[in-house]
């Protein structure tokens, strides 16, 4: 072989090995804090871990994982307000953090594995109440592994702290400026019909606890309003919650609540197309003009006594509830474009102080609202 030939090969080969290290990439891959080089992955195989921590032996920077629920951090809702706390908590303490976004509820586990597996995460973190299945399968085998869920109560595992809403207080004070709209002739989109909608996304302790809570606050101030409720079935449904909401309005409801994560857009779309009110459950999901109030659930401070616990040493296992006067849950009306008179706002705050005040306490299922209306009115 003569030196031309081999200068040629050894020329082909530096190229394929430059190109193949600038071909690594993950597409998925997102910057949560590019000044102090952290950076939120989607991770749909094995955590990335930073070689330079590999081989220096160096005590790692904090660092915590997510698995986010079904809907994902494009549902405009829950899942991707949890997102944008953990960008903005990383930044605030210059922390890390990966997620993964399951595509089936058969992935929770195998996720949370990963994440354990890696043993790279000061707290690896569940965000739904349909992970604790898997937290109780997975958490027992990794005791040194501190795990955390969000929105929902699991306080019996020696490695796992919960951290949850009060979920019916989440929607209360939107039940109660819509009980005082419904019927209200100075809103344009009122009618005289006494009716309101719930869509509701799952068949589940959370998700019956929220519509308790809305259904609360209206008969709280309006004995007599009545609902029509429906299941949605999956938080990726826009099509089925906008029929479940032009249900609604065709039979008289003026304003529809829902809690449906990515399903909720379609009860915005039928709202707009009937001309009448909607509940969010989201910021995000302000549509102006048809947004009637927003029903808070916050999650960047749930994330944030998480995180700060883990890094300040007082983390424990267990669990804890967040409520209204925790200023964890609440409403706003901020953004919509819709104009309340504002002697409603003022019943609504009047009534939020009584909640406080422990004047009364709310039903935690739709199937206790008629006993529980029985015997909470609203004296003013």
């Amino acid at each position: 072989m003569n030196k031309k030939n081999i200068v040629m090969i050894a020329f082909a080969l530096l190229f394929s090995i430059v190109a193949t290290g600038c071909g690594k990439s993950d597409s998925t891959s997102q910057s949560s804090q590019p000044a102090a080089e952290t950076t939120a992955n989607s991770e749909t195989d094995k955590p990335a871990v930073a070689e330079t921590e590999k081989q220096s032996g160096e005590k790692k920077d904090f660092k915590f994982a997510m698995v986010f629920d079904l809907g994902g951090i494009g549902d405009n809702g829950y899942n991707m307000e949890i997102y944008q706390a953990c960008v903005d908590l990383s930044e605030r303490y210059g922390i890390s953090f990966d997620f993964v976004e399951p595509k089936a509820i058969n992935d929770y586990e195998t996720q949370f594995r990963m994440y354990a597996d890696s043993e790279e995460y000061d707290v690896i973190i569940g965000v739904a109440y349909a992970h604790a299945d898997a937290l109780r399968m997975v958490a027992p085998d990794y005791p040194d592994q501190k795990f955390a869920i969000l929105d929902t109560v699991l306080d019996d595992l020696d490695n796992v702290h919960s951290l949850s809403a009060y979920q019916p207080e989440q929607h209360f004070l939107s039940g109660v400026i819509a009980g005082l709209v419904t019927q209200d002739e100075r809103m344009p989109m009122s009618n005289p019909e006494n009716v309101l909608g719930f869509a509701i996304a799952m068949d589940s302790p959370v998700s019956r606890a929220q519509a308790a809570g809305f259904m609360a606050g209206a008969r709280y101030v309006n004995p007599e309003v009545e609902f029509i409720t429906n299941y949605i079935g999956s938080y990726k449904d826009p099509a089925k919650a906008k029929e479940i909401a032009m249900t609604a309005y065709g039979r008289g409801a003026d304003i529809v609540c829902q809690n449906a994560g990515a399903s909720g857009m379609g009860v915005f779309a039928a709202g707009e197309e009937a001309g009448r009110y909607v509940v969010a459950s989201s910021i995000a999901t302000i549509t102006p003009g048809y947004t009637l109030s927003v029903s808070l659930k916050k999650m960047e401070a749930f994330l944030d006594y998480e995180l700060t616990s883990v890094m300040n040493g007082t983390w424990k296992a267990g669990g804890m509830q967040l409520g209204i006067k925790d200023g964890a849950c609440g409403y706003t009306t901020e953004g919509t474009g819709v104009e309340i008179p504002q002697d409603i706002i003022d019943k609504a705050e009047e009534i939020k102080q009584q909640f406080i005040d422990g004047k009364f306490t709310l039903p935690s299922d739709m199937d206790q609202i008629d006993e529980w209306t029985s015997n909470n009115h609203y004296q003013g």
